[in-house]
């Protein structure tokens, strides 16, 4: 959306055209430079860091800029000194999956689109698409320059699912160690110990001992076993939806769900103090 800017001289309102940036990596510059320009208090995403620049996460794919915010979400920005189109959003959706299979920690992790302008068909998927697997939001940069000052203005898109499943950011501490652990990694933690001190458990056993109904949601429906056969796991799923590294049970090896939240840590949490196991909280 294309905004008029107008500034008061002696009285009357003169309208400040607009400064594109010429190139996608004079934006990358501008903001590796000034990261607070894509902040937003409303959203908790604030005090950007750039973690690396032209990060090549496979082969002829490359992240133009990864921020990481004070509350420890990672951002993988996309970044186009053009109108932004569908061919920008489906490729850093597909960025997303690849960095997320790359992760070893549960991190929040989300998208930003960033561009002068971003086409209505754009908008419309970012805020409301079903199909777009990861978080992403639309971030509309304009920079103007009067009288020797440079003016940046942003508008944040946000999906509309995003404030229904904002993420909690809780920290635990399992059984007084010095570690801080997201849920998900509290989950695998758990389980790690449990294995541990319990080899000879089957697949069958383990999944008794937590089972796929500690990840129900509000309306009673199991989406996911809390812990999976790695051979019965989809290949596109394995690294999206589990843990990288697997643990072995007796008669094979699991892979453990990394999709936790705070509408279904809870029951875990009390499932697993109910074995003896102390959690708490940070």
């Amino acid at each position: 959306m294309k905004e008029q800017l107008f500034v008061y001289k002696n009285g009357d309102a003169v309208e400040v055209k607009p400064k594109s940036f010429c190139f996608e990596l004079a934006m990358e510059g501008y903001i590796s430079d000034n990261p607070n320009v894509l902040s937003n208090g409303t959203l908790d995403l604030m005090n950007p860091e750039v973690e690396e620049y032209e990060k090549m996460i496979a082969s002829n794919k490359r992240i133009d800029l990864l921020l990481r915010y004070a509350n420890d979400t990672k951002a993988v920005v996309e970044l186009k000194n053009v109108p932004v189109k569908n061919d920008a959003l489906n490729q850093l959706d597909d960025y997303l999956n690849i960095f997320r299979r790359q992760q070893s920690e549960d991190e929040p992790v989300i998208g930003l689109l960033v561009g002068p302008e971003i086409e209505n068909d754009v908008l419309k998927r970012i805020e409301a698409d079903q199909t777009l697997f990861n978080p992403i939001f639309g971030v509309e940069l304009q920079r103007y320059f009067d009288d020797g000052r440079w003016l940046v203005f942003t508008r944040w898109y946000i999906p509309q699912t995003w404030n229904k499943n904002k993420r909690d950011y809780t920290k635990y501490v399992l059984n007084n160690g010095h570690h801080l652990l997201g849920k998900g990694r509290l989950v695998y933690e758990v389980i790690k110990d449990y294995l541990s001190k319990n080899p000879r458990r089957t697949i069958g056993e383990l999944q008794s001992a937590f089972p796929g109904t500690l990840r129900s949601t509000t309306s009673g429906i199991t989406q996911l076993q809390v812990v999976e056969d790695e051979t019965k796991v989809k290949p596109q799923d394995r690294f999206v939806r589990y843990f990288k590294d697997s643990l072995p049970c007796a008669d094979g090896d699991i892979v453990v769900s990394s999709q936790w939240g705070k509408g279904n840590i809870d029951a875990f949490i009390s499932h697993a103090r109910n074995m003896g196991y102390s959690i708490s909280t940070t």
